[in-house]
């Protein structure tokens, strides 16, 4: 099932449609015409299965003439060619948890396929695909958002504004924040599965460094090279 980002955040009532077999209305599910029933198989006596022997061994497989079912159909149901089943669409509405991931399985008791001979219905599991979005990216539980800082901005710190899952706050940049600093506000990330609480949101900070400076940007870089000391790579030859 394809969701949006804001859909595995939130939750959702999401419709699906699925195709798959049902018990034959006609034979209820044995595979034989009405008023006739399966007749124990001749070749297993109804185990299913056929052995033979080598030497101090046994070996057991599934009967050739049943297919392991143990039973034979003389006069199958018109309606399921002897199959039991029929093949329709089932349509449902399925609620989907807030905080699902890419690859979340959602179990739907007793909506699968009908069991062979009439038995019970298996399972349907649901695996969730979900959008990306242009904001947020998944760490674990967690998100992470990259968030541009100028220059002036990582050297002398600032309060700027960062978005949430659920609108916007305001963040305090502490002066000298270096190029992938990362800062985490606790608790508005998405829902975690399997509790009451809430993951973390990640802010990674990154230098926005313009392609190409003009002529007054230029002398700017040029007065702040010139206070600048050190030479930041001088640990690396030493």
């Amino acid at each position: 099932m394809s969701l949006s980002f804001d859909q595995s955040v939130d939750g959702a009532q999401v419709p699906l449609q699925v195709p798959m077999a049902q018990t034959c209305g006609t034979c209820r599910g044995t595979g034989a015409k009405p008023g006739t029933t399966p007749k124990v198989c001749p070749r297993c006596q109804g185990r299913g299965v056929e052995s033979q022997g080598q030497g101090m061994f046994s070996i057991s497989t599934p009967c050739s003439q049943c297919s392991g079912s143990g039973t034979i159909i003389e006069d199958p149901c018109p309606t399921c060619a002897g199959s039991g089943a029929t093949q329709t669409v089932k349509r449902y509405r399925v609620t989907i948890p807030a905080g699902v991931r890419e690859g979340s399985r959602i179990r739907l008791g007793g909506k699968g396929e009908p069991g062979s001979g009439g038995g019970p219905p298996g399972d349907l599991y649901v695996i969730t695909h979900v959008a990306e979005s242009p904001v947020f990216r998944r760490k674990g539980d967690h998100v992470e958002v990259e968030v541009p800082l100028t220059i002036p901005e990582a050297l002398r710190g600032a309060e700027i504004e960062v978005p949430t899952l659920r609108g916007r706050k305001k963040l305090r940049v502490p002066p000298g924040t270096k190029h992938g600093t990362v800062q985490r506000l606790r608790g508005e990330g998405p829902p975690t599965l399997g509790s009451k609480g809430r993951a973390d949101i990640h802010y990674r900070f990154v230098l926005d460094v313009p392609d190409e400076l003009d002529r007054e940007q230029e002398k700017a870089v040029e007065q702040l090279s010139k206070v600048m000391n050190g030479n930041p790579r001088a640990r690396l030859f030493a």
